[in-house]
This record gives structure tokens, sequence and C-alpha cells, in this order.
């Protein structure tokens, strides 16, 4: 028998940490627990993600074989180094004037024509099937619809980025299937992105459900844009009620962008009152009422829900709220705000929430707070960055969204940068280089100007709001607001502040910062007169 070789403790160590690093690195496969081996995956004829580099963002070490930290981590598809470089070569190009006309927006132009792409449906299901049963149905029932999804993509010429785990999936069907009241949250910066035309018509059409269409953080984007969104999405669906809502009504923007200066950063307070919250509450409550009057189906009654065995408990006495929305809509928030305290965790990374949670309002009202969702899009994968879906931390070429975003907004005149070369015409990347020279962001190892921090400090600013980059709807300007838009349009002015113009102020960045909260820290907006849009309006 031959001689062991000697095996030192720092070999195990450096043997640790490889092993360690490739189950980091090892792609994700739908259904795959942390410790299954990864033939055993191919045997069962593989994933659609066989020929679809993936991306898994929010990724927690991993202990033993069997932890599931990474459960419900975020999962994207991937890009190719041939588009990264190609993202980069145009993205050094002359930028073109900005158009503000490019901020319009409307709901054909991000949803998927096939209504059955837009989300997975979940097979009918019984108590009687067992678990491995029920999984596995699941998980082939999801291959292939990520496989047609593919598809559509692939001929499309182009792909957005959209949810790609199951896990996360199954926590939107439970929801949906516990909730007798669907809460749709989304940004009013972006509501044609957020909502999704496809999940609305299962929920009200398959499942029969009521719908009631948040539009959050109204305090971010000025009172006339969230009027008018409110009543294109009331005109645009009848029947679909539409609640504007702010955890933060006392910091209500009157002007958006002033084009001197960047808006000042928002500091988190104690959770205090918060705009539209009894009205929300209170239409949950009566639509519900009403629906119980006309004997519609309920949860537990109705055909998409399995009945409960003998034995187990009846009906609740109280109405589930579900919430369901994309990353970053503030679906937390609002469960915060409607409490007047903070009751859930929240954090601007997308992907905080990780599986359904649930909260009593009240003795009969019940709240269910789902993760956000990627629901599929047709829209740009840059559009999707900037709205606070995918980590900005997680982008490996952000010059290209900063160039969609210089497109729409004049980024040289709000960041105030100066171009170090007089004779070069400004570009995204250009824009980038001047902004981290002016505020010092450098390598470690050279010194020269860190571009790609530069850049995704810019990225942050547009993410926090301190940038307002928002969607307006068709003939926004063109359409006057009357009747009782605009009584609720004069009702938001009153929380509107009034803020007066500071001094500049050039604090510098720590890389603490650069997590939560990197931008441009010393520049303050002018306020301006509450009254003054509405003179605008008459005008």
């Amino acid at each position: 028998m031959p001689r062991k070789q000697q095996f030192s403790a720092k070999q195990k160590k450096q043997q640790l940490q490889e092993k360690r690093k490739r189950k980091q690195n090892q792609p994700y496969r739908f259904g795959q627990d942390e410790g299954e081996p990864e033939q055993q995956q191919e045997e069962e004829g593989g994933g659609p993600d066989d020929n679809v580099d993936e991306q898994r963002m929010n990724i927690q070490p991993v202990g033993t074989a069997h932890d599931r930290v990474n459960k419900y981590a975020l999962v994207f598809g991937g890009e190719s180094k041939e588009e990264l470089e190609t993202s980069k070569r145009k993205s050094r190009e002359p930028l073109k004037p900005h158009n503000e006309e490019l901020l319009t927006s409307h709901i054909e132009m991000f949803t998927i024509p096939d209504s059955q792409l837009g989300m997975p449906r979940r097979g009918r299901w019984s108590y009687a099937m067992g678990k491995d049963k029920l999984e596995k149905q699941e998980q082939t029932e999801f291959r292939e619809w990520i496989k047609r999804l593919d598809e559509f993509y692939a001929g499309l010429g182009r792909a957005s980025y959209y949810e790609r785990n199951l896990e996360t999936w199954r926590q939107l069907w439970r929801t949906l299937e516990m909730s007798d009241v669907i809460l749709f949250v989304c940004d009013v910066r972006y509501p044609t992105l957020h909502f999704s035309h496809p999940v609305y018509k299962y929920i009200s059409e398959e499942l029969e459900k009521p719908v009631i269409l948040v539009l959050n953080k109204i305090d971010m984007v000025n009172p006339a844009v969230s009027v008018s969104w409110k009543r294109y999405f009331e005109s645009s669906y009848p029947g679909l009620r539409v609640v504007l809502f702010s955890s933060r009504p006392d910091r209500q923007r009157v002007v958006e962008n002033t084009g001197k200066r960047l808006l000042k950063r928002d500091i988190v307070r104690k959770q205090g009152w918060a705009y539209g919250a009894d009205s929300l509450i209170q239409l949950a409550k009566v639509w519900y009422e009403d629906r119980v009057a006309k004997d519609l189906p309920t949860p537990t009654t109705a055909d998409h829900t399995p009945k409960k065995e003998e034995g187990e408990e009846g009906e609740e006495s109280f109405v589930t709220v579900g919430m369901i929305g994309q990353p970053n809509a503030g679906k937390s928030s609002l469960i915060n705000g409607l409490l007047q305290d903070k009751k859930v965790s929240v954090s601007r990374t997308p992907g905080h929430t990780k599986h359904f949670q649930t909260i009593f309002y009240s003795a009969d009202i019940r709240l269910c707070d789902c993760p956000g969702l990627v629901f599929p899009t047709t829209a740009p994968k840059q559009l999707q960055i900037v709205s606070g879906m995918f980590p900005v931390s997680q982008v490996r070429e952000p010059y290209s969204i900063v160039q969609y975003v210089a497109e729409r907004l004049d980024l040289v005149t709000y960041l105030r940068v100066e171009p170090p070369d007089e004779d070069e015409p400004w570009s995204a990347w250009y824009i980038c280089y001047a902004w981290a020279e002016k505020h010092g962001f450098t390598t470690a190892r050279t010194g020269r100007a860190d571009v790609y921090r530069g850049a995704n400090s810019i990225l942050r600013l547009v993410v926090e709001g301190r940038l307002c980059l928002r969607l307006v709807p068709p003939n926004y300007t063109n359409t006057p607001i009357v009747g009782g838009y605009l009584e609720l349009l004069s009702d938001l002015m009153k929380f509107a502040t009034k803020e007066e113009e500071e001094e500049d102020e050039e604090e510098s960045f720590s890389d603490d910062e650069e997590d939560s909260s990197e931008g441009d820290e010393a520049d303050v907006t002018s306020g301006g007169n509450a009254f003054s849009l509405l003179t605008q309006l008459d005008d």
C-alpha cells in the first residue's frame, strides 16, 4: 500500500475555499437543492437554462450541502461577452440631444401579446397529491413556460429581465390563492413598466378576484404626474380602482428636476401618517363585503383552490389583502405606512423580501406581503435597471444605461460636470469619466479615474429618485386636468414642501455609503410656490 502524502492545514483550507467558490459559481437549476448533484439534473433532461446564461442575485455563502439560504435568490438571464462589448462601444459614441418625448409611455408599449407567456400558471392540484409529485409537475410546466418565453424573445431579437426562479413564483401563487382582495403595487414613476396586463387579466378573469391598483411613491414626482396616471388607468381599465399612496406625504415634491441641482436625499425618519391609507383599507373592505353579499367565489369556494378536507379549519373570519408587484415597488413600505410603524423590513436592494409574510392590520383584516417578481415584459433592460428591478451593484456594463438616461435627461446640466477636453464631444462614457473626476473616484493601483464607479454612482442617483426620471402618459402636456381629478390635484398640493434654496455643499463619499445611498450629497433643489402648478394649468 503506497504511503499517504502529507496534507497540511494550509492545503486543506485552500481546498475548502476552492470548493466553496465552485458552489457559488455553479449555475442555478430549477427545483435543485443546494447540495443536489448537477449530474442528476442532466439525467432528468436539464432545463431551459442549458443554452441561456443566468445570473443569480443576492447570493449568500453556503455553509453545508443542504443549506437553503439561496432558495429565493433572484434569477435573471445574463448577457454574452459580445453583447457587453457592443454596449461599451456604443456608450463611447457622441450623445444625441436629449428628448423628453421618449418618456411618454402606454400599456401596450411593454406588454407581451400572448397573455399565457406573461405569467406561468399553476397546474391543478389537490391535498391528496404528494409533495414530490406536485413539485415535479410544477417544475415540468415551469420549464416548458421558460422555453416558450425564451423562444419569444429570440424571435423579438432582444430580451428583457424576468424572474426565472420557480420558488419565487410559488410565493406569488400562494399569495393569490389565500387573498380575497389583491393590491397591485406600482411605482408611480414607471407604472406602465410595473403594471403587468397579463397578470391583471389572470387575477380578474381567471381567479375572479378584485384588483386595486396602488400607485406608490407619489411624493417622488410632481402631483400632476400622479393624477394623470390615475386618470389614464381608470380610463384604460373600466372598473379598476386606482389609489394614490405615499408613506412620506410630508416630502411631496412640486418640482422634479430644476435643471440646476439634484434633489436632496430623503432622510429616513420614524414612520408616520401615510397618504391614501384610510381610503385603501376602506375600499378593500367594501369590495369584499359586496363580494360576499353577492355570493361570489371566495378563496375557500373558488374552483382554482382545492377544498379543505374534513377535520381541517373552516372559513376565516377576516379579509386577506394580498400585495403583489415588481421588486422595489414599495410593498413592504406600504405595509409599514398602513400600520404607521416599522413592522416589516425594507431595503432599496431588489429581492429583499424572500417569501410571503402575513401581518394583521386589525382583527378583521390581514395583510399579505408577496416577494417582488420581475414579470415578463418587452421593456428594455436599461429601463428595468433604473427602475430598481435589478441590483445596481450587479450591473456588469453600466455605461449603456447611463446613455439611456442621458438621452432623456440633460445629465450634463443636472450633474454640473465640466469636460476635461473641450474638443471631445459628450458621450455616456465621457459623462461617467467627468463625474468620477469631479468626486475623486480613482482606481487603487494606477490612480486613474474610476469610470465604472462613476457610472454606478449616477445610476444610484436615478434609482433613489434624486435624478427624477419618470414616465408620463400619452398627451400629458396637452390634456388639462379637470373635474374630480383637479380636486385631487389640489389636495396633493397641500402636502407639497417648499424647500429654500441653499448654498452648495460638497461632501466626500465613503465606501460604506455605496451600498444604499451613494450620490452627490451636496446638491439641494430649489422649491418654488406650491400653487405655481395650478396657475400653469389654468393658463
